[in-house]
C-alpha cells in the first residue's frame, strides 16, 4: 500500500508539470494575438519564470524566422511598430548576445573608481519585448555600483500595457527605475531633458527605447569622461534586424559627419586618425560629429553647454546641435 502511495504522489506531481507546460506552450503560441487595447498582464510574470535558454528563439543574438503559415499575421503586427513584432516577442526579455568587442578591449583594464551614470530612455507607445529587452540588457551588462537608476520616459504613450503593468513589473528589478510621464505628447528633446532633470548620476547617459547593450559596453563610456569631465562620448552602434531581430556588430571604422545640407552621416575614419591611434583600433575615435541619441556625458558639462535647444522640433537635429556645443 505504502508503494501505491508513492506512485500516486509521483503520477499527480508529473500530472501537474504537464498542465503547466501546456499552459505555457498554448498562452505563447496566442499572445501575438493580443491587440494593443488588451493589458497583457500575465505576460511580464511569465516571463520572469522562464530560464534563460541559448538554443531559444533569437539567443545569441540569432535570427528569428517565422514559418511561412504565420507570416500573413506577422506583416500584421509589422505595423504596429514598424519591426517584425512576433519575432520579438518571442525572444527572451534577457536573452544573451555574443561578445562583438575586439580582443583587445576584452583585456583592457579600467580604473575602479569611475562616476555612476543615470542611464534616460525615452519611449512613445514602444512594445513591450523591445523596451523591457533594453532594459534588462543595461541592469545585467552594467557594474552595479556604475548604474545609479534607469529613468524612463513616456512621451504619452496610449498603449494600456505602458501603465499599471509597466509600473508594476519595474518595481521588481534589482536597480531602481523611475518612470516619468509627459502630461501630452512632447517629442524627444524635451521628454530627454525631462528625464535628464529628474536624474542623479554624476553622468547621464541616453539610451533609444529599442537597444541592446553588450558585455563591456559602460566601462570605456565612464573611463573617458573620468579622464576628461569635458569629453562626450559615443559607443558603437550596432544593428538590430528590424525583419528578424538578429544582432550584428557596427562597424568601429567610420565616424560621424555631415553634409552640407546638414544631414547627419557616417564615413569611413580618415587616415590620420588612424595615423594618430598608431593603428590601435581599440582605443577611441576622435569625431566630427556623433549620433545625438546614444552618448554619455558628464552631468555638469550637459548644463554648461545649455543641454539640448528645448525647441528642436525636427527629428535627427539633436545629432549636430550637441556636436557644436561641444
Amino acid at each position: 500500500m505504502r508503494r501505491f502511495g508513492y506512485c500516486r504522489v509521483v503520477l499527480a506531481t508529473s500530472l501537474l508539470w504537464v498542465l503547466l507546460d501546456v499552459f505555457l506552450l498554448l498562452y505563447f503560441s496566442e499572445c501575438n494575438k493580443c491587440d494593443d487595447s488588451k493589458e497583457r498582464s500575465l505576460l511580464p510574470a511569465l516571463r520572469a519564470v522562464i530560464s534563460r535558454n541559448q538554443e531559444g528563439p533569437g539567443e545569441m543574438g540569432r535570427a528569428v524566422l517565422i514559418p511561412k503559415e504565420e507570416q500573413e499575421k506577422m506583416k500584421e503586427l509589422f505595423k504596429i511598430n514598424q519591426f517584425n513584432l512576433m519575432a520579438s516577442d518571442r525572444i527572451a526579455l534577457n536573452r544573451s548576445l555574443p561578445d562583438v568587442r575586439l580582443d583587445g578591449c576584452k583585456t583592457k583594464v579600467y580604473p575602479e573608481e569611475l562616476p555612476n551614470t543615470s542611464v534616460v530612455i525615452v519611449f512613445h507607445n514602444e512594445a513591450w519585448s523591445t523596451l523591457l529587452r533594453t532594459v534588462h540588457s543595461v541592469i545585467e551588462r552594467s557594474p552595479p555600483r556604475l548604474l545609479a537608476e534607469i529613468v524612463l520616459v513616456d512621451d504619452a504613450s496610449e498603449r494600456e500595457f505602458l501603465k499599471a503593468s509597466l509600473e508594476n513589473y519595474v518595481k521588481k528589478l534589482e536597480v531602481s527605475v523611475k518612470i516619468l510621464r509627459m502630461e501630452q505628447r512632447s517629442g524627444l528633446i524635451r521628454a530627454r531633458l525631462r528625464g535628464a532633470a529628474a536624474s542623479k548620476g554624476q553622468v547621464i547617459t541616453f539610451l533609444d527605447a529599442h537597444c541592446e547593450c553588450t558585455l563591456g559596453w559602460l566601462e570605456p563610456l565612464l573611463a573617458r569622461i573620468k579622464e576628461d569631465r569635458k569629453t562626450v562620448v559615443c559607443p558603437i552602434i550596432d544593428v538590430i534586424s528590424d525583419d528578424t531581430f538578429e544582432y550584428m556588430a557596427g562597424s568601429d571604422m567610420t565616424y560621424g559627419g555631415f553634409n552640407w545640407k546638414l544631414n547627419f552621416r557616417w564615413y569611413p575614419v580618415p587616415q590620420r586618425e588612424m595615423d594618430r591611434r598608431k593603428g590601435d583600433r581599440t582605443l577611441p575615435v576622435r569625431t566630427p560629429t556623433m549620433a545625438g541619441g546614444l552618448f554619455s556625458i558628464d552631468r555638469s558639462y550637459f548644463e554648461e553647454i545649455g543641454t539640448y535647444d528645448a525647441g528642436m522640433d525636427i527629428w535627427g537635429g539633436e545629432n549636430l546641435e550637441m556636436s557644436f556645443r561641444v
